[in-house]
């Protein structure tokens, strides 16, 4: 029982603002979680030492050089023995890229008596490749005790390093021998330009408004175009008088969210603008916000506008695109996943979160890119360069994707019918989304000895070699109406029952966002790209041959599962209903309403019978296992997304992970992509598709607004009126 308690304690320390963004060049600015950074790794050997906390680093939350936390490295260097740690880089799905003239810096702070000779060695690693160790002490600013010291080494230093890739690993490595106990502590790990603007920060910050829902405090400020501002630095005080530093941000990052102790209670803030040497501009005036206790509606609306703000924010400007990360060389834009975004934008729009105008604009930007990006019979690579239009290969081997553009293709049909005003913009937003539409030809990618069936991607190298071919209970529904109801390629009404309704190998590996670079055992599982938890033996047997969905039902935790098993993930069950109401939805064989309160309530049912690190049955949404530490990766998106099916699983799903976990969980894009209890880790990312699910399930609930568009679609109308039953 004690070891249940320790994650939530551990969790639950003062609140601090949920430490988020970061640029692709910092390597460490903060750990999400206190007490240590499940991002690093350290061993020893010997009687040389290297103190952790489970195979990590502490932290440190009282000392720290940039807000809230450092990393504590505390050792002891025998002439019997070594240690080694390491600092890992999987923040980004699209990584930094090092170039010649950067300088690896960090800030130092020396706590014991340690003598120079004694400070350890740092390398760099490029997945298998490791550079030379380098003594820092050599790269050290005025060294002295008990201050924070500035260590910038040049790139060009470390032998064996290829300029143009991603660092995957930071490693930091005995150096020297003593009997003493060293503490040290580290911060702010970079890549910075050897040349950076350096313009002084004269002017005092802007804090332009403040608001609050619960314990949740909005701060929104006004950036002026200054070159030399980096970040923006938070500031708190209980007293007017005491202001203590709670949060460095990126300045792509227009608004946070702090969450503070109590309710009916004053708190102040105050802002400053931060420039490369971590030089404060004059604070900002002060502004006073008191907090009160949200009611369910005010909460399920606040939540809901924390994540479409994701979309708000993360979009290429070229292109309008969907941006899933901010890389240094190339804006790489994602096809599947500007699906979503589309959907989450016009859910903002609705809500005045964006201007109808804001949101026309961008779409007929991503609409003129996506009529000159480089097709296949109309059909999208999965991603692109959203400064060029030239398709980006994970690979290298040119690959379109049916699926991805599909999910795309359904999402602009929906804003085509938002945007429906005879005005000479919506107009011509409305004809160039029905250009891409037409040109489609989805009998192209179908199986050549079933014309039913479509490939879920095609290569002009391979054809159809790597691919799988689309269907089950999963996103392959909403695919399969889609492309039958095409006004100029259709397939055939026989699709929904041979290509959706039939299980045609092994379960679909439904990805959608870019796995990590970094190549350590310990670093987790890729947002997407994890292992799915279909190896558990709660779940069923996964199908292996060609068979119809509907032949094997099976009672599975007291509920009666059409296809016989959960090796389905909830988000991909969940996709075909982001845009289509299942109330009313039956064919010959399913009431898709009750399927999916079925599906849902065996699901949790089981995740409340695994030992995923927590004693509420509220906490639910296993995803994916990491089966190295026995941990499970928890995705809140899973849960909450019940809402529309299940209100009250999904309400009390929602107010159970916001109260207990928001301190690290929850931030002004929302919540992040999972937690693994067991192992007190936490997703340093989001995923468009959790981001999305969760919004639109909740205003789907609300007032079905992405369900009536969808089904106005005239060519989707017609198709669902043939398909389903009456009832």
């Amino acid at each position: 029982m004690l070891k249940k308690y320790f994650y939530f304690l551990f969790l639950l320390i003062s609140p601090i603002l949920a430490r988020s963004e970061s640029y692709p060049e910092v390597l460490f600015d903060n750990s999400i979680i206190n007490g240590s950074y499940a991002k690093s790794m350290a061993h020893y050997t010997g009687e040389s030492w290297v103190q952790n906390v489970n195979h990590s680093l502490p932290v440190s939350d009282s000392l720290f050089f940039t807000p809230g936390n450092s990393l504590s490295l505390r050792y002891v260097s025998s002439p019997n023995g070594k240690w080694e740690a390491s600092i890992l880089n999987d923040k980004q799905k699209f990584q930094y890229m090092i170039a010649k003239d950067d300088h690896l810096t960090f800030k130092l702070f020396i706590q014991s008596n340690t003598e120079k000779g004694q400070l350890p060695k740092v390398a760099l690693q490029q997945n298998d490749v490791r550079s030379n160790a380098l003594d820092i002490t050599h790269y050290i600013e005025d060294f002295a005790y008990d201050t924070w010291l500035n260590v910038s080494i040049p790139v060009s230093k470390f032998e064996g390093i290829t300029i143009g890739k991603a660092v995957s690993s930071l490693l930091l490595e005995q150096n020297g021998t003593s009997a003493t106990t060293h503490q040290l502590f580290i911060d702010q790990i970079e890549f910075l330009p050897r040349n950076y603007p350096k313009v002084k920060l004269s002017s005092a910050a802007i804090l332009s408004k403040i608001g609050s829902v619960d314990k949740q405090v909005e701060l929104v400020w006004q950036l002026p175009l200054t070159p030399s501002i980096r970040y923006v630095k938070i500031y708190r005080s209980e007293d007017k008088l005491n202001f203590q530093p709670i949060a460095i941000l990126p300045i792509y990052v227009q608004k946070c969210l702090d969450r503070v102790n109590e309710y009916n209670k004053n708190y102040y803030y105050k802002i400053a603008w931060v420039d490369y040497n971590y030089v404060e501009s004059p604070f900002s005036d002060v502004k006073e916000i008191q907090t009160k206790k949200g009611t369910d509606a005010e909460m399920l609306n606040f939540i809901r506008n924390a994540h479409v703000n994701y979309f708000i924010d993360n979009y290429d400007v070229n292109s309008g695109m969907y941006l899933p990360d901010r890389g240094n060389r190339q804006a790489v834009v994602s096809t599947n996943e500007t699906g979503y975004a589309i959907l989450g934008l016009l859910v903002a729009a609705e809500n005045q979160l964006i201007s109808r105008q804001a949101l026309l604009s961008r779409m007929t930007r991503m609409v003129k890119f996506l009529g000159a990006a480089q097709n296949h019979q109309g059909v999208f690579t999965a991603f692109y360069d959203g400064r060029s239009g030239v398709p980006f290969y994970r690979d290298s081997v040119p690959t379109y994707d049916i699926r991805g553009t599909s999910h795309l293709m359904e999402s602009l049909l929906i804003a085509r019918e938002y945007f429906a005003k005879e005005d000479p913009e919506e107009q011509s937003l409305r004809k160039s989304i029905t250009t891409l539409w037409e040109r489609i030809n989805w009998r192209y990618f179908t199986d050549p000895n079933n014309t039913d069936v479509l490939w879920n991607k095609w290569s002009p190298i391979d054809s159809t070699a790597r691919s799988r071919p689309l269907g089950g209970f999963n996103e392959s529904l909403s695919t399969y109406l889609l492309a039958m109801s095409s006004p100029t390629h259709p397939l055939a009404a026989s699709a929904y029952m041979n290509g959706f309704a039939t299980k045609h190998g092994d379960a679909m590996d439904f990805t959608d966002e870019l796995n990590t670079l970094a190549p350590e055992i310990k670093t987790k599982l890729n947002d997407s790209l994890a292992q799915s938890i279909s190896n558990n033996p709660l779940i069923g047997s996964i199908w292996n041959a060609p068979a119809s969905i509907y032949s094997d039902d099976k009672v599975i935790f007291a509920k009666s599962i059409a296809g016989g098993n959960l090796t389905e993930s909830l988000m991909s069950v969940y996709r075909p209903f982001l845009i289509m109401d299942p109330k009313g939805k039956v064919d010959n064989f399913v009431d898709y309403k009750k399927y999916l309160s079925d599906y849902i309530l065996a699901y949790k049912r089981r995740d409340n019978e695994l030992n995923i690190g927590t004693r509420f049955t509220d906490i639910w949404g296993v995803e994916h296992t990491d089966n190295a530490y026995q941990g499970y990766f928890v995705n809140p998106a899973i849960s909450i997304a019940s809402y529309p099916f299940e209100r009250e699983i999904g309400m009390k799903a929602m107010r159970k992970f916001y109260e207990e976990y928001a301190d690290v969980l929850f931030t002004q894009y929302g919540f992040r992509a999972w937690i693994d209890l067991k192992n007190n880790d936490v997703s340093e990312s989001y995923r468009a598709r959790n981001q999305a699910t969760i919004a639109i399930m909740i205003e789907n609930a609300n007032s079905g607004m992405i369900w009536k568009l969808y089904e106005r679609i005239p060519e989707i109308k017609k198709t669902l009126d043939t398909v389903y039953v009456k009832k």
